[in-house]
Order: structure tokens, then C-alpha cells, then sequence
């Protein structure tokens, strides 16, 4: 009978403590788990797949954790750090009997941790204090770990997650950073030249002169042949490791990576190799544009009709310190001068107006509401006499643009842009009839944005960065709407599109005349030559560009034309040659179905 208690209470003893076992494991095991994805980098990747930005994780380490382990890299690390990994639980009793053997003088040993034990170290940041109370602790945390996670999860965790120098963390980044390649595609002399540094990675990494010779040891003492001429030089690893870092901190993705996001891989729609020569053609740009005081620029291309955000430059060069090269013009505010023409005349016809509508540009004399008198000038400061307004809005001409909106009247056309976002539409009533010449303030993609109305038909639908579509709210709220009907925005592009009803103003040679059709365009030019504009789209995207200065200063007299013309006619030839160029054309379906009042003409040669 005693007997029989004494094995009951041995058996619920053994389940009390196998289900505390089992509890603290799964415990600690989620503990370990929330340490280790919290050391992963926040990382923007373009829509092919490509890293853009890798962010510091708290440690200020660069951690791009990669979803399997390279399977030649995993052989030659069990090698080296954990012969028996697939046999032992979480401990290896042989390694622990060669350890303490060693200490007595007899034999030596390659090492007593295992793989989960360095996890746990790692993890609990433990390498440098090494007192009983710890070990004691890790012990505890490591033996649940292949229960709970699983060998292959172990093996994986601890290549995202050993160091090896420099603020660089992980198999991967490692590889990316110190190679230029993926983890995949390293060769065995690579791989042990990251496997020597494990030991000490501040003073042995492929930056240093010693790590060469310690990879070819190793190599040796793993009986593996690596000729010398394999390995990567501590000055062509130097220069991987600071393009690595130049080219995945984006200069224009850092405000988007302020927020806390939901998720530490973050999808974009931006497409590098396309933002690369983006860049590439405004960093070529600058000294011509720089000749002639204009020292910032902004670039951006939607792709229609999902608007898309395909690149954005906000600056030709974020690492130079002159000229304001670090502030990103992308989001700053600029007159957005005569490319919001097309915007009154599209208000215009919904109201009546068509484009042989007639008005006179002759001298013309307005008060404002604060009872100044104002005498508008055109561009080439000449009167044109009795114009269409389609004549007028292809030579970007102002005072016919001046009468038009008086046509429409500054509520309406206020109104209007607020339909398309406009936020501050109490400043098209502070600038009066001067908002017709762009006086009001917008960001270049807030512009862009508002452009696509015309190749999408009158609907405006929200920009998209984000593929994540709750993050994309987060940046861009919105759904998609109608704000004008088709008709009225096909009657605009027919009017830019043509390129010979604006040669008087504009020329018939220009950087504005590509060497192909189907595309339509407006420039700007705001006052004294400060901001320089050029808004661009084909039936497939849209392209603006901004030159100028970020001090605000003028430039020398650089127009919309002169200045961002020069890029823009480039990126449109590249956007040409790629396969966002579908080569759809423009659809002028639906100005059939515009009524053609009789009162047109007459309503515009009132407007006095």
C-alpha cells in the first residue's frame, strides 16, 4: 500500500513538473521569440523584390532577416559551431564532458555551446557576462527551444541573428553588405570569411586585414580547399559595405519610416532599378541647372491608372551638405504657376465653355478685393488679340487664363480643387484672380496627383506607395471618385497633346518636343524665375519635375522650358523604353458627347 502512494505521488510529481517544464518553456520560448523580431530592421522593398531601405533596429544594428537559411552556408557552420546540431536536444552532453575534460589538462575541445545556447545568449544579450546565474538561465531557456521551435527555426533564427561587425547582423545582411550579393550566391571562400568572425566579429570581419588568413585556417581545419584568389579584398568589402549603406538609407522613404509601423518588411510600389536612373539623370542635370542658379530638384512618376508612385527624387544629391541637397523638395510647398492652367479651363468647359471659345487678350485691368489695381502681362509680353481659349491654354498665354477663371468664378474653381484635395481653397480667394497663373502652393506630388484626372478619365484615385492597404491610409486616405465628367478632361489632353497648336510659344525645337507622339503636357514658370515646372502624362503615367532652389531665391531666368524641361524630356524617353510604357493611346471617346452651348463664345468675351 505504501508502495503504491510512494509511485502515485513519484508520478504526479514527474507530471507537476514536466507540465511547469512545459509551461516556462512555452513562456520563455515566446519571450526569446518577441527579442528576436524585435531585432529585425524595419526594410523597404521595391516592387520587384529589391531592398531600398534597411533601417537600424534598436541596437543600432542593420538586421534584413531572410526567410531560409543558404544550405551550403548552414553545412560549414554546423562544422565549425555544431557538429551534433540534429542529434542533441538543446545541450550537448559530449561537448560539455570534452569542455571539462580540457580544464583538467587532458584533451582540448572545439567548444561546449550549441547553436540554440548561442540563440539564447544572443537573444538575452549575455555574450560578455558569462557569470553561473546566467548560464543557469540560458540552460533553462534552451531546452525547451527545439521542443517548441524546431531545428530548422533554431538554424534560421541564429543566422538572422549572430553579429558579424560594423553594425551588421545576420547571414544576409552580412552578405549584402560585405559582398554585394545574397546569402545564396556566396562561394565557400566568402562563407568563410563570414564564419571566421564569428568568434570575435569587431576585430576579425571582411573590413580587416586578418580575416583572410583566419577564413583560410579555418578552411584548412575543416579540410575544405579555398584558393586564395577567392576571397574578397578588406578594400573592395570597404567599398560594398558603404554603398550597401548609402543606397538603403533612401533619402525620400525616411518620413515614411518615422511612423511605427505594423510590419518590419514593408512593401512599395517604387521600382529601384527605374528610381537608380531616375536619379542618374538629375544628378547629370545639375551643373548645366547649377550654371544657371537652380540647385534643387524633384522628380516623381505615377503609373496610371492605379497611381502608383514609380519614383520620387526629392533631391539630386541627400549627401551633400550645400545648397539645401538635404531637404527633400518633394515635400515642400511650391507655386505650381501655369500648370494649374488646365484645371480652369477644365472647370471652364464644364461650365460652357469649349475650346474655339473665343477670348480677347488685350490689355485688361482688375481690382482686387482690397481695392489694388492690377494689369496682368503675358509671358512674352505681347497681346494676341481675339484667341480660342485652346490656342490660349496650349501657349500657356495669362490674361485669356485670368478671364477664364473670372468666367468660372473663384468659388467654383476653388471648390473644385478642394473636390481634388486642395486642403487650403481659402487661399484661391487670397490670391484672387492671380490663382489662374498658379500664385497658390502645392507639393510636386500633391500636382502630379491632381494631373491624373485628365489620362483617368476625371477620376481621381488615391496615390498608392504602400501595398499594404492599411498603411497606405495611413499616408494616403481616400478612395477613388469622380470629381469631373470625362469629357471635359479629354478636352484638355487633346489640347496638350497637340504639340503644333503650341509652337508659337514653345517652339519647334524643344526639349518639350520628343521624338514620339501620344503625350501630353503643361509647363510653369513662376514670378522672378523661382520655380520651374514641367507636368508630363501618357495614357500610362504621369511625370513632374521641379527646378529651383530650396532658399527660394531665383534662378537665371530659367522657365518651365529652359529648366525642368531638360530632365523632364529625358525621364519621359527612358519611361518610353520601359515596359510601364504600353504605348496605349489617349481615348477621346466621350467629347462627342459635349453639348456645345451657343452661348459659349460670348460668355468668355464678357468676362471683363
Amino acid at each position: 500500500m505504501k508502495l503504491r502512494r510512494a509511485r502515485t505521488t513519484i508520478c504526479l510529481g514527474s507530471i507537476v513538473i514536466i507540465c511547469a517544464f512545459l509551461i516556462y518553456g512555452a513562456y520563455d520560448r515566446q519571450k526569446l521569440v518577441q527579442l528576436y523580431d524585435q531585432n529585425q530592421s524595419v526594410s523597404f522593398i521595391d516592387r520587384n523584390g529589391r531592398l531600398l531601405m534597411l533601417m537600424p533596429n534598436a541596437k543600432g544594428n542593420y538586421a534584413l532577416y531572410a526567410t531560409s537559411t543558404p544550405e551550403i552556408f548552414s553545412k560549414l557552420l554546423l562544422r565549425k559551431e555544431d557538429r551534433f546540431f540534429y542529434l542533441h536536444p538543446g545541450v550537448n552532453p559530449v561537448s560539455i564532458g570534452e569542455l571539462m575534460l580540457s580544464k583538467a589538462g587532458i584533451g582540448s575541445h572545439r567548444g561546449a555551446s550549441t547553436i540554440e545556447q548561442q540563440l539564447t545568449k544572443l537573444l538575452l544579450e549575455q555574450e560578455n557576462d558569462r557569470t553561473i546565474m546566467n548560464k543557469s538561465t540560458e540552460l533553462l531557456s534552451v531546452l525547451p527551444l527545439d521542443l517548441f521551435l524546431g531545428k530548422k527555426d533554431v538554424l534560421l533564427k541564429y543566422c538572422n541573428t549572430v553579429y558579424f561587425g560594423n553594425h551588421i547582423q545576420g547571414v544576409e545582411t552580412a552578405s549584402q553588405a560585405y559582398f554585394s550579393k545574397s546569402a545564396d550566391s556566396l562561394s565557400e571562400a566568402e562563407i568563410f570569411q563570414l564564419l571566421s568572425s564569428l568568434g570575435s566579429p569587431s576585430y576579425n570581419n571582411p573590413l580587416l586585414g586578418n580575416n583572410i588568413d583566419s577564413a583560410m585556417r579555418l578552411a584548412s581545419a575543416l579540410n575544405i580547399r579555398v584558393a586564395k584568389d577567392g576571397f574578397v579584398s578588406p578594400e573592395t568589402a570597404s567599398r560594398n559595405l558603404k554603398k550597401f549603406l548609402a543606397q538603403k538609407d533612401s533619402f525620400e522613404l525616411r518620413s515614411y519610416a518615422s511612423k511605427d509601423l505594423p510590419m518590419k518588411t514593408v512593401r512599395v510600389s517604387i521600382d529601384k532599378e527605374l528610381a537608380d536612373k531616375v536619379r542618374a539623370i538629375v544628378e547629370d542635370a545639375q551643373p548645366s541647372l547649377a550654371s544657371r542658379d537652380a540647385h534643387n530638384m524633384a522628380v516623381i512618376i505615377m503609373k496610371l491608372p492605379s497611381n502608383e508612385i514609380l519614383s520620387m527624387i526629392g533631391s539630386a544629391d541627400p549627401a551633400a551638405e550645400d545648397f539645401g541637397q538635404q531637404i527633400n523638395m518633394l515635400t515642400k510647398p511650391r507655386q505650381v504657376a501655369s500648370t494649374i492652367k488646365p484645371f480652369v479651363y477644365a472647370k471652364a468647359f464644364e461650365m460652357g465653355a469649349r475650346p474655339d471659345s473665343l477670348i480677347d487678350d488685350a490689355e485688361y485691368r482688375y481690382v482686387t478685393f482690397d481695392g489694388r489695381t492690377l494689369y496682368p502681362k503675358n509671358y512674352d509680353m505681347k497681346y494676341h488679340g481675339r484667341i480660342t481659349a485652346a490656342y490660349a491654354l496650349a501657349n500657356s498665354i495669362n490674361i485669356p487664363a485670368i478671364k477664364t477663371l473670372r468666367f468660372v468664378g473663384l468659388d467654383a474653381f476653388g471648390n473644385f480643387l478642394g473636390e481634388l484635395g486642395y486642403a487650403d481653397i481659402k487661399k484661391v480667394h487670397d490670391h484672387q484672380l492671380g490663382a489662374a497663373l498658379g500664385t497658390i502652393d502645392m507639393t510636386l506630388p500633391q500636382l502630379v496627383h491632381f494631373y491624373s484626372i485628365f489620362p483617368n478619365k476625371g477620376k481621381l484615385e488615391p496615390v498608392r506607395l504602400f501595398s499594404d492597404q492599411n498603411i497606405n491610409r495611413l499616408f494616403f486616405p481616400g478612395e477613388e471618385k469622380k470629381v469631373i465628367d470625362p469629357q471635359y478632361t479629354e478636352l484638355i489632353t487633346k489640347i496638350l497633346s497637340d504639340r503644333y497648336i503650341g509652337i508659337d510659344q514653345f517652339g519647334y525645337v524643344s526639349d518639350l518636343n520628343l521624338p514620339y507622339q501620344n503625350y501630353a503636357l503643361k509647363t510653369g514658370t513662376s514670378d522672378d524665375y523661382r520655380d520651374s515646372l514641367v507636368v508630363g502624362y501618357t495614357a500610362d503615367y504621369v511625370v513632374g519635375v521641379w527646378v529651383g532652389n530650396s532658399d527660394n531665391k531665383p534662378t537665371k531666368s530659367l522657365s518651365g522650358q529652359s529648366g525642368a524641361g531638360e530632365i523632364w524630356s529625358k525621364v519621359m524617353q527612358l519611361m518610353q523604353q520601359t515596359a510601364y510604357d504600353r504605348h496605349a493611346p489617349f481615348s477621346f471617346d466621350d467629347i462627342n458627347s459635349a453639348e456645345e452651348p451657343e452661348t459659349a463664345r460670348t460668355l468668355l468675351l464678357d468676362s471683363k
